[in-house]
């Protein structure tokens, strides 16, 4: 074995979030290398982060991961929720569902994480990645210049053996969990609030006699346990999680075994039965917030997931915000490594995720108190019932929660569109398109997936009514492609017209592949009028990057331009 290697990024932490980095990169061509301490393979890691939602869902198709996560995991498209024996709705889950609404993906998916670690590490295998399972990050040195471009020496050793090798990069990835080696040895405080609350979660093989029980997911609003969590997961299997009340820390205290924990379990479920075949893990933790100061230091060194913020399960957020984490870092990490942007590019990353960590933490704190059956401080005297304080903390918000109205401020990568009503910084939105010649419509996410690359739309409205601009408009966006670094961008045209007048498609001018928006979804989800048009420049990310005119391409040249020549 070499005893020094070079790669493009290295990437500490083997969990979803590493993979995830790491396979995106491989997509774009760049390469990395994976350092991971246990051979998850061989481990039972059942537990932990299992419900992926819509927006999550969104970017995970469009990695190419999506079909196979699919067929292993629980589709969950309903809830029920009791309190005393009794079915009430509007509550809980059931909010989620109402309001899960602009998007194909409309459904969670619940799939342990042991199940989606899988999937991402083959896959990244599959694109010739490199992975260093049962090795140990020792330290690593940021040098200011170096004349190769490898500013980063690493010391890895594997457990096994003693063996070291040294790992030079250009950059180092700590996605290696709170306690982050990387996010310590650079010396970014990672601080947060220290709570009372605990919680029990506990997967296996469960049966009861609750109404519906099999729907995907349902809560117990429980006098004694808090608001109870019974979610359907992979493999038959179920998650039964409550809250460690007061009583119960008195009663347990840090001690509480497996057996003691579903005896709770049974008696959260009453008036319901809970019988137990088969128990597959389970655990007792406490609930601490916390958010890195920063995620991007030293030029060289970021930090994703779990080494940069932590928080409770309660809202179910941990797996979906490290995807998102992953998602917005690899396009940007990917193209700085390419040449197409200076590093500068990097801190939009700390820019957008750490507000959003920061958000989801204030929110997590009011969550984690309610689930526990506690009113925080804020909202004593207003409310007397936690599980109502809960229910509309969650109605407020969903949009957040499930991903589809996370959004970002302007910066270079986002600046604000001279049409449409989708503000720069937001999710571009899907829409139904139709193939020449096809019957079958094909989402637009499916034509822009993710690879590293802009998406440059022409929403080229009615042709009869746009042809002129658009014309000019083609013209200068085929001048603005041979300009743009290879790879950069890819190009497609819609028309808002039925496929069966596709006999003017000769004399239509068009840049990229055409498609047919025949029931103007795709003009109307942007807001764009057809008797006018549009062009979309979205991130490869799918997020809005900026919009305008077919008579004025000059503001999307100069937005891209601006963005890669950034320095």
């Amino acid at each position: 074995m070499k005893t020094t290697v070079n790669t493009d990024v290295l990437i500490v932490g083997g969990g979803p979030v590493g993979l995830l980095i790491s396979y995106s990169l491989a997509r774009q061509g760049v390469a990395s290398i994976v350092v991971a301490q246990h051979d998850k393979e061989q481990q039972a890691m059942y537990g932990r982060a299992t419900t992926l939602y819509p927006r999550t869902l969104e970017m995970l198709d469009q990695l190419g991961l999506l079909e196979e996560l699919n067929q292993i995991g629980y589709i969950g498209r309903n809830s029920v929720t009791y309190k005393d024996g009794r079915r009430v709705t509007s509550r809980g889950w059931h909010i989620m569902f109402e309001r899960m609404n602009g998007t194909f993906r409309d459904y969670c998916l619940n799939i342990r994480q042991k199940y989606s670690e899988d999937v991402i590490r083959t896959a990244y295998l599959e694109q010739g990645g490199e992975a260093y399972i049962g090795w140990k990050l020792e330290g690593y040195a940021v040098e200011d210049v170096a004349n190769d471009g490898y500013n980063v020496t690493s010391q890895i050793r594997q457990w096994s053996t003693d063996k070291t090798v040294t790992v030079k990069s250009k950059f180092i990835v700590g996605a290696d969990g709170s306690h982050s080696l990387v996010r310590r040895s650079a010396n970014i405080p990672f601080e947060g609030d220290h709570t009372q609350f605990k919680w029990v979660r506990i997967d296996g093989i469960f049966s009861t006699n609750m109404p519906d029980a099999d729907v995907g997911f349902a809560s117990i609003e429980s006098k004694s346990h808090g608001n109870v969590l019974w979610v359907q997961l992979d493999h038959g299997v179920k998650r039964i999680g409550f809250a460690m009340t007061d009583e119960m820390l008195a009663k347990y205290g840090e001690k509480l075994t497996q057996e003691q924990a579903i005896e709770e379990a049974r008696k959260s479920m009453e008036p319901f039965t809970f019988e137990v075949q088969k128990v597959e893990w389970w655990t007792l933790y406490s609930i601490n917030p916390k958010v890195a100061d920063t995620f991007y230091t030293n030029s060289r060194v970021l930090l994703a997931g779990d080494a940069c913020h932590t928080h409770s399960s309660g809202a179910t957020q941990g797996m979906n915000t490290g995807v998102h984490d992953a998602v917005n870092l690899s396009w940007k990490l990917g193209g700085v490594v390419k040449g197409w942007y200076s590093t500068e590019i990097l801190h939009t990353y700390d820019l957008e995720r750490r507000p959003a960590a920061q958000h989801l933490i204030e929110l997590d704190k009011a969550f984690s108190a309610t689930i526990s059956g506690q009113i925080p401080d804020s909202h004593k005297g207003a409310y007397v019932d936690a599980n109502e304080l809960f229910t509309r903390l969650f109605d407020e918000t969903i949009q957040f929660n499930i991903g589809l109205g996370i959004h970002y401020d302007e910066t270079i990568i986002n600046k604000s569109p001279s049409t449409g009503m989708i503000s720069a910084g937001w999710r571009g939105p899907d829409a139904l398109l139709y193939a020449p010649g096809s019957r079958i419509p094909v989402r637009l996410f499916q034509l822009i997936p993710n690879y590293g690359k802009w998406s440059v739309i022409v929403l080229a409205g009615q042709p009869l009514a746009t042809r002129e601009k658009l014309g000019k408009a083609v013209e200068q966006l085929s001048r603005l492609r041979d300009s743009l670094p290879c790879g950069l961008a890819h190009f497609l045209t819609i028309l808002a017209q039925s496929p069966a007048e596709g006999d003017q498609m000769f004399a239509t001018p068009k840049i990229g592949k055409m498609y047919y928006d025949q029931e103007r979804s795709a003009h109307a989800a942007y807001s764009i009028s057809t008797m006018e048009g549009a062009v979309v420049a979205l991130r490869p990310d799918g997020i809005m990057g900026h919009a305008a005119n077919l008579d004025n391409i000059e503001s999307i040249e100069s937005f891209l331009k601006e963005v890669i020549l950034t320095h």
